[in-house]
């Protein structure tokens, strides 16, 4: 291993389709569906720098309000409002008392976010099927630096 990476990009790659996978299960199961906008703009981009790896999760902007909610005291965007209550087959009128109730009294997070995280860390065929190639590299880069046969 020339460039003694624990981990390989594909299985870096492989780790944030996982990721989004979880993500929009959750979702869906949450029923947090309506155009389907939010699920298919999910996606993930690996970025390498010197001293890290990021694996960033993209998705529309509201999935942070869907994740953590809203609280009470803020309106939101009506033009989203009436684009829901559209696909819903609710009468878009109706989007202005969705934002006056959301006014008062917010909206229930979701958690989505840290649901997923949680559902990695304890998956047991999750952590297996990305353990044993940090295991196995690591293990060559050691011997590597003693100069050890493989």
């Amino acid at each position: 291993m020339a460039d003694n990476k624990l981990i390989s990009d594909k299985k870096l790659n492989e780790f944030g389709k996982d990721y989004v996978k979880i993500l929009y299960r959750l979702l869906r199961k949450k029923d947090k569906v309506a155009t389907g906008a939010l699920i298919n703009s999910l996606n993930h981009t690996i970025r390498e720098d010197a001293n890290q790896i990021l694996i960033q999760i993209e998705a529309n902007d509201y999935l942070k309000w869907v994740d953590e909610g809203r609280r009470p005291g803020t309106y939101p965007p009506i033009r989203p409002l009436v684009e829901w209550t559209q696909v819903r087959g609710i009468n878009p009128g109706v989007a202005y008392a969705i934002q006056k109730s959301i006014y008062k009294f917010g909206i229930k997070p979701t958690n989505v976010i840290q649901e997923t995280i949680t559902e990695i860390e304890s998956s047991p065929t999750l952590q297996r099927k990305y353990e044993d190639e940090v295991v196995d590299n690591l293990i060559k880069m050691i011997n590597n630096d003693f100069n050890l046969k493989q």
